[in-house]
């Protein structure tokens, strides 16, 4: 029996344009931990939305122009 393909799913329209903890820490090369900490400096805005922190993309950018993450 083949292998059964994963279900595609549709982007959630609640998380579009923004990055999960995963995706920034990968974008700024340091761990989650260290992205929480930055969140927590407030220096960066950020919402949660089902449990999860994103942070939108307009959001990233801006705080990388201003010196990026510390």
């Amino acid at each position: 029996m083949a292998p059964m393909k994963p279900e595609r799913r549709e982007r959630d329209p609640d998380v579009a344009d923004s990055l999960s903890l995963e995706q920034l820490a990968r974008r700024w090369r340091m761990t989650r931990r260290q992205v929480r900490q930055v969140l927590g400096t407030g220096k960066l805005a950020f919402v949660q939305i089902r449990g999860r922190f994103r942070v939108s993309l307009d959001e990233v950018e801006r705080y990388e122009r201003e010196g990026g993450p510390s």
